[in-house]
C-alpha cells in the first residue's frame, strides 16, 4: 500500500490532503509538532476508514524530522 507523509499536518489543508490520498488507498503519516493534535487528526481519519498515524517533529530541527520519518518508515514502510 502506498504511503504519504503530510508534513505540517493541521486541521485545514493538511487534513484535506490526508483525506484525499487516504480515500485513494494511501496510508497516511501526519507530521507536526504536537502529538495530541496528531492523535486527534488520526482519530478523525480513522472514523472515515483511513489508516493514519501521527509522528511528532519540529521541522526547524532536522534531526527531529529525520527521526519522525524513520518512525514513519518503521510503521508503514517507505514514503
Amino acid at each position: 500500500m502506498p504511503v504519504i507523509a503530510v508534513i505540517g499536518a493541521g486541521p485545514g489543508l493538511g487534513l484535506s490532503i490526508a483525506r484525499r490520498f487516504g480515500r485513494e488507498g494511501f496510508q497516511v503519516a501526519l507530521v507536526s509538532r504536537t502529538q495530541d493534535k496528531l492523535d486527534a487528526l488520526s482519530a478523525r481519519l480513522a472514523e472515515e476508514g483511513i489508516e493514519a498515524a501521527g509522528f511528532a517533529a519540529d521541522v526547524t530541527r532536522p534531526d527531529s524530522l529525520q527521526s519522525a520519518l524513520a518512525a514513519v518508515a518503521d510503521r508503514f514502510g517507505a514514503v
